[in-house]
């Protein structure tokens, strides 16, 4: 029987969205846009390995993700030293839950500096194509990265999310070097 993705994303993606992210914040310094990235880069992989008939003798597609993200994410990260089953789902959302609370409250009020806001936007206007293409369609056209594969002519989605992220790196660094030099951080 052949395997259907459509299908096995729709049984699976919201599913085990929340627990990927808790397992690989328990065992990994990844911040939470790039274990998103991880996340989709897993789902491309899926795809890509049911198309090329590498999937037949999956058991279990929880694992079979768990797996690839785990795999990503090694060569993303520095692993922590505890190394959990990919069942192991001890995870504390109460703690998690207060973390990110804090942070969304200390990012609120960054985000109402009017010298941060200045900051933002001059380095915003000076990033150069494609980074400037590429952000704007994902974070403000909501392109999928399809889309934005097709439309800036990429090989394919993995390659638009690659240069995507390399450009996310890059006006984060900016900012965050720009708002250093105004003592707003140190």
């Amino acid at each position: 029987m052949a395997i259907d993705y459509n299908e096995i994303v729709h049984l699976n993606f919201e599913g085990l969205k929340q627990p990927f992210i808790n397992f690989l914040r328990k065992n990994f310094k990844i911040d939470y846009d790039d274990i998103m990235d991880i996340y989709v880069n897993v789902w491309i992989d899926v795809r890509d390995n049911i198309r090329n008939g590498k999937t037949e003798k999956v058991k279990s597609w929880r694992s079979y993700i768990f797996n690839l993200g785990w795999k990503q994410a090694c060569n993303f990260a520095t692993i922590k030293r505890h190394i959990p089953s990919f069942d192991d789902e001890n995870f504390d959302r109460e703690e998690f839950e207060k973390e990110y609370m804090e942070q969304q409250e200390a990012e609120k009020s960054i985000y109402n500096d009017p010298d941060l806001k200045s900051v933002l936007a001059a380095e915003l206007s000076y990033i150069p194509d494609p980074c400037n293409q590429i952000l704007r369609m994902y974070y403000f056209d909501d392109f999928s990265m399809k889309e934005i594969a097709d439309s800036m002519n990429y090989s394919d989605a993995r390659s638009a999310n690659v240069i995507k992220n390399r450009c996310r790196d890059k006006i984060k660094q900016r900012v965050l070097n720009a708002v250093r030099r105004l003592g707003i951080l140190e």
